[in-house]
């Protein structure tokens, strides 16, 4: 799904990012392209169906001396051979990283969350996507909730387990957050956010204290963009254009 990391691409170059690369399948690196003419592409080798195959771990692998930070699952699919390049990035990539989306359910698909010898890791599920890791069900959002400052602790993680009330926990704390409206339950609204925290990543930032701002800061995007457009919905595009006015106004407080 082109949008969807298009959508993330965009967000972080919004928070700051400086130069983005989408690492996409070939055939739809054009597409991206024009989505974002500011951020660079990088084609990797793919199936019959547009889906990323293992070859591309080696591909992406040639870029981490050049690269701060990476994201993975915004658009990505599922499939056998996703499953074993998310679990290569998530073992073995020496940089920090945000897995979002299917790249959360490919690592489901694969069994669960694997030992990891690289460097830090942000988890952004939605309770669908965490019901699937943790085995506890979307419908008990205080057992997701314990199972996500358990899961934190345990793997030395930092988990946003995304809802009405998103909590961000490294496992020693957790938030909270109270920003955000129902105007932003639109499709893209995650990518989004995983780009915002990428790109503070990519700024110095722990990725517990990005994971942070970016979750305030997008809520607050949200409420900003609902206010001035007096609307109802806020799509994911247009949440990306008050990111700076939103992280602005929160590193402030």
């Amino acid at each position: 799904m082109a949008g969807s990391i298009a959508l993330t691409a965009r967000a972080a170059l919004q928070s700051g990012a400086g130069l983005v690369t989408q690492a996409v399948p070939d055939r739809i690196v054009e597409t991206v392209a024009v989505l974002n003419p500011g951020v660079m592409t990088l084609p990797l080798a793919e199936d019959e169906y547009s889906r990323l195959t293992d070859a591309a771990y080696w591909q992406i692998a040639e870029r981490f001396g050049r690269t701060t930070a990476w994201a993975c699952g915004p658009g990505l699919g599922r499939s056998r051979w996703l499953q074993l390049l998310v679990r290569q990035l998530v073992e073995d990539a020496p940089l920090p990283g945000v897995i979002d989306a299917d790249a959360l359910n490919n690592l489901a698909d694969a069994g669960g969350w694997p030992a990891t010898s690289g460097g830090p890791r942000v988890l952004t599920p939605h309770p669908g996507e965490w019901a699937r890791l943790s085995g506890v069900a979307a419908s008990d959002t205080l057992g997701q909730q314990q199972a996500a400052i358990t899961w934190a602790a345990r793997h030395g993680i930092v988990i946003v387990l995304k809802g009405q009330h998103t909590l961000v926990t490294d496992g020693k704390t957790a938030y909270l957050n109270d920003t955000g409206t129902p105007a932003m339950a639109s499709g893209g609204s995650g990518d989004v956010l995983t780009g915002m925290i990428t790109a503070l990543i990519c700024q110095g930032l722990s990725p517990r204290d990005a994971a942070h701002l970016a979750v305030r800061a997008h809520g607050r995007a949200a409420q900003l963009a609902q206010h001035a457009r007096k609307s109802r919905v806020v799509l994911a595009e247009q949440l990306v254009d008050y990111i700076d006015a939103a992280l602005q106004e929160s590193i402030a407080e």
